[in-house]
This record gives C-alpha cells, sequence and structure tokens, in this order.
C-alpha cells in the first residue's frame, strides 16, 4: 500500500507537461480474464502507469511467481491511504459513476473522513464525452470511475484527457462502500482472502461474472505449473 501511495501521489505531482494522463488499475482475476479475450483490454492494462493487486487471486498467482506482496491493495483502501496526503497537498478529486445520487454520498462521507480532501465533483452520468466535459469544469487532478471493471478503464482511456485530470483510476464498487450501500465484507473474510465469496453471497447478480474465477485458476496454475 505504501508504494502504491507514493506512485500515485508521484503521477499527480510530478506530471510532465504535455504527457498523457496516468491510468491506475486496481486488478482482479475477471479483468484478466476480459484482457485475453479483448485486445483493446489488454492494451489498456498494458499501458497502464500503475496496476494494483486487487484481488486475492492476483496476489496468490503473483506469489506463486516468485514475488513477495503483503496482501491486497483494494480500490476502497487506496482511496483512504492516499486521501490524507491528496488533502496536504491539495489534490483535486472528481468521482464519478454510479447509482443517481452514490457519487455525492460517497464523496461527503470520504470528505467527512479526512477532513481537507477536497473533492471537486461527483457525477453519475453514463460514462461519455458529457461527463468528461462536466469534470473539466472542475478541474480535478485526479478522477475515480466507478463504472465496473472494463467499462471504467475504457472510459478513462478515452475520455481522461478531455478531463484535464492527471489521473484516472478505475475504482469498480468502491463509490457503493463508501456512500453506505453496499456493506463490505468483515475484516475477518477479507484476511482470509474470501471478500469475493462474502460479495457474491449478498449480490447473487455477480454469478455471471465470477463464473470466469474456475477457468482463471485452472490457466493461472497450468502457467504457473508449466513455468517450473
Amino acid at each position: 500500500m505504501h508504494q502504491a501511495v507514493t506512485r500515485l501521489v508521484d503521477l499527480v505531482e510530478h506530471r510532465e507537461p504535455g504527457a498523457p494522463p496516468a491510468l491506475v488499475v486496481t486488478l482482479n482475476p475477471e479483468m484478466v480474464m476480459l484482457a485475453q479475450r479483448d485486445a483493446g483490454f489488454a492494451a489498456l492494462l498494458e499501458g497502464a502507469a500503475l496496476l494494483v493487486p486487487d484481488g486475492i487471486g492476483i496476489v496468490n498467482a503473483l506469489r506463486r511467481r516468485g514475488h513477495s506482496l503483503p496482501g491486497r491493495v483494494t480500490g476502497i483502501d487506496l482511496l483512504h491511504a492516499y486521501a490524507p496526503h491528496a488533502a496536504r497537498l491539495g489534490h483535486r478529486l472528481a468521482f464519478c459513476g454510479g447509482a443517481p445520487g452514490v457519487a455525492a454520498r460517497a464523496a461527503q462521507r470520504l470528505s467527512d473522513d479526512h477532513p481537507g480532501l477536497q473533492i471537486v465533483a461527483s457525477d453519475s452520468g453514463d460514462p461519455g464525452p458529457a461527463v468528461a466535459e462536466r469534470l473539466r469544469a472542475a478541474r480535478p487532478d485526479v478522477v475515480c470511475a466507478a463504472y465496473g471493471h472494463g467499462a471504467q478503464e475504457r472510459f478513462v482511456g478515452e475520455h481522461l484527457a478531455a478531463t484535464g485530470a492527471a489521473v484516472g483510476i478505475g475504482v469498480g464498487g468502491t463509490l457503493d462502500v463508501l456512500a453506505g450501500r453496499v456493506r463490505r465484507a468483515p475484516g475477518v473474510v477479507q484476511q482470509a482472502g474470501l471478500e469475493w465469496a462474502w460479495r457474491l453471497a449478498r449480490e447473487p447478480r455477480r454469478l455471471r461474472r465470477q463464473a470466469v474465477l474456475p477457468v482463471y485458476w485452472w490457466r493461472e496454475r497450468r502457467e504457473v505449473g508449466g513455468a517450473r
């Protein structure tokens, strides 16, 4: 987490004049599987300035390949860890996505938790140029997009430059949790690496998107086994 926050701060503080904005990806197994069948999405991931291991399946895969990782870096934890630095440095955040009113409630709650944090825009409109134009008027440094994996990264890739922001982060269901619309798994469940199961039990509609997880597990184990 410390490395991720340091990198995020650096991306905002030291953006080169004329340089394209940076994409930050909170990577999970479903996104890996999407990238395997969608070349455009794979290119977005390959071009990201920072990828953090959001899913426990990513953490375990990296550990099996010799990388020493203390644990996950989820979107919501990254935002909470970054917020004090953003407040101190005067970084301006914007939230977009989620159901109507969710981005605004999430912004209010995160601001309450971190006095001095500037969340200058919250927009629940559909991803596209109109949202980017509205965000641009608020002059954000960081755009946090919550349109679901795939859609949010494409929004950042296609429209972040139009917002004028230095960094765009796909934050998935983070805004729902911040807004109090969705309850996060208890700490013991998170530590056991079973937050995905907790969310599936509470949101059965996630079954379709999580149906790729057994395929991910099989392919990842086959790959690391073959490498040995």
